[in-house]
């Protein structure tokens, strides 16, 4: 409660108490607002992911398929892949790139299964046989392609990531700037110490109630945590507000 409504009579005092404050609703409009744009900008961004992803694997499963000295040997290679890829799934936690990468490679084998299904060429017989070796040397070459194939995930994910990260964290800034420069002017008449004040004890009570370290929490953070910085700072431009 702050000092102005101690002086008001009781029910004066109940009724500001049941208004919505409008400091607190400009903080959990801009975390809102945050929120929808990072979980639409990383929707967006996994399904383009996903679809580089898909393509790359393809071309992974072919190029595979024709490192292997024929079909007994790519079929013993798809059995093994497959057991170490079901380890992988029971062993995944919660790490986004973990299970990208063991999911991933599943997509890997699915194609290896379509390339196994499908008619199979006849092939002119070459002078040496590996159909009965556990890792032949086409075999060999197949599983570094497939590890060059989740160095290529790897290296895709934590790019794509990064450059989300950034971009989401710039436009909280922004939106967190607007927000800070229409408080300024619509309660910087009762004082700069004051809006701070409030804002410092917002800011905390969110802060208890954010559940980091995901990336919209963390941008609710980033954003209200601005406010109050750039408030306490006399910072904001009056033409940021609209």
């Amino acid at each position: 409660m702050s000092d102005s409504e101690t002086t008001l009579p009781f029910p004066a005092r109940d009724r500001a108490a049941s208004e919505p404050d409008p400091i607190r609703r400009e903080l959990l409009l801009l975390r809102a607002r945050v929120r929808t744009l990072a979980e639409d900008r990383a929707r967006l961004s996994a399904d383009r992911l996903t679809d580089e992803l898909r393509v790359l694997s393809q071309e992974t499963a072919r190029a595979m398929s024709r490192a292997c000295e024929g079909r007994p040997i790519l079929a013993r290679l798809h059995r093994r892949l497959t057991r170490q890829v079901n380890a992988g799934l029971l062993r995944a936690t919660h790490d986004d790139e973990t299970l990208l990468e063991v999911r991933a490679r599943a997509v890997v084998l699915a194609q290896l299964d379509a390339i196994l299904e499908a008619p199979e060429r006849p092939k002119r017989q070459s002078g040496k046989t590996y159909e009965h070796a556990d890792l032949s040397p086409g075999s060999v070459k197949a599983l570094r392609l497939l590890e060059q194939h989740r160095d290529a995930v790897q290296s895709r994910f934590r790019e794509l990531k990064c450059g989300l990260q950034t971009e989401l964290a710039e436009l909280s800034l922004e939106m967190a700037g607007e927000t800070a420069a229409r408080l300024c002017l619509q309660h910087g008449g009762r004082g700069s110490e004051w809006l701070c004040w409030r804002l410092k004890r917002i800011v905390e009570e969110l802060e208890e109630t954010s559940t980091p370290p995901t990336l919209p929490a963390s941008l609710e953070l980033l954003a209200t945590r601005s406010v109050l910085a750039g408030v306490a700072n006399g910072r904001p431009e009056p033409g940021l507000a609209p």
